[in-house]
């Protein structure tokens, strides 16, 4: 496909070009709401295709290859190159959103595929329990093809199955952790956010900047699932987040905690006991202009303090530009 096609079109037709493996309820919504995207802007002969939160799409995302499939009860999405990923000795970034949500609002992360990594997201079955969720997850993992482990994010009520399966899981299946705005427990969060989490999970989705894109973030609000975890998490149901850290093997894989310095759902004081309990391992990177979604609010920032240590972790420097071939023109940046 040409680089030099109108955007709009660009999107029609990798819309139309990507096929789907065992496509659910929540993949069929996303795909239609792209296509509507995709048709709407075509329709009015815009100039870029807006996506990832706001950001266009760069050149090199149209040539990512990409699909969705079901494991043991798991939307799974997985974009990128497995042989780039391979030949450059990566391994792939795995993300849990929050339980009853879906990934839409985690799509910024998919820019990370410039370092050459795929990214792959797993969302568990909203009915499951913490060791239905964490038995799902491991199954996940171990359906990628990734033969030197993965990178395991989570976000909001994920941080419970992202510790658990990292636990469960064969030695070397999770060669790291990094958890957004974790919690577990209503302890974990901001005394003023700890009701309102549990009555619901909007709270996690909240942007600090009205200027924030929520395109991504509308979409996963317009199909919340009422979460066996959510439940679990309100009733105080939930194991805490050190004990979690303390069970994985020692010493425990390297811990990318991010926490949002402006109105976050977590507390300051929980995240620094889940990294005290991560025996030296653990790093806090704190986004001092955003809420639960630095993703979001603060996108490059984000991706760059988890690019940076997911090269640390693989022992690798990747890059952060892409060149299109005969003109040298750069097809997109982090």
């Amino acid at each position: 496909m040409s680089l030099l096609l109108q955007p709009s079109a660009i999107v029609l037709a990798a819309v139309a070009s990507r096929p789907a493996l065992a496509a659910t309820p929540a993949m069929s919504g996303r795909r239609q709401t792209l296509a509507a995207a995709a048709a709407a802007a075509a329709a009015a002969n815009t100039a870029s295709a807006r996506a990832w939160c706001g950001d266009p799409y760069p050149p090199f995302a149209y040539s990512l290859p990409w699909f969705e499939f079901d494991s043991s009860g798991c939307a799974v999405r997985v974009v990128g190159d497995l042989t780039s990923e391979s030949g450059k000795g990566l391994r792939p970034l795995v993300a849990l959103p929050t339980p009853g949500l879906s990934y839409d609002y985690l799509e910024n992360l998919e820019a990370l595929t410039v370092s050459q990594r795929r990214v792959a997201f797993i969302a568990v079955p909203p009915a499951a329990s913490l060791p239905a969720a964490t038995r799902a997850a491991v199954d996940a993992i171990g359906s990628l093809d990734a033969k030197r482990g993965v990178h395991l994010l989570a976000h909001g009520l994920a941080a419970p199955v992202a510790l658990a399966a990292a636990a469960a899981a064969p030695p070397g299946a999770v060669a790291s952790l990094l958890l957004s705005s974790p919690l577990s427990q209503p302890g974990d969060a901001e005394p003023a956010s700890a009701r309102a989490i549990a009555a619901s999970t909007a709270p996690l989705l909240a942007t600090a900047s009205a200027s924030s894109s929520t395109v991504c973030v509308g979409a996963s609000l317009a199909r919340p699932a009422a979460a066996e975890l959510h439940r679990a998490f309100a009733a105080n149901e939930l194991p805490p987040l050190p004990a979690l850290v303390r069970a994985l093997r020692s010493p425990p894989p390297p811990l990318l905690l991010a926490h949002g310095g402006a109105s976050d759902v977590s507390s300051a004081a929980a995240v620094d006991a889940l990294a005290a309990a991560a025996e030296g391992r653990a790093e806090v990177s704190l986004f001092a202009r955003s809420g639960p979604l630095p993703m979001v609010d603060e996108k490059a920032a984000y991706a760059e303090a988890v690019l940076r240590f997911l090269d640390s972790v693989d022992g690798a420097t990747t890059r952060r530009v892409v060149v299109s071939g005969g003109d040298q023109r750069v097809a997109g940046r982090i």
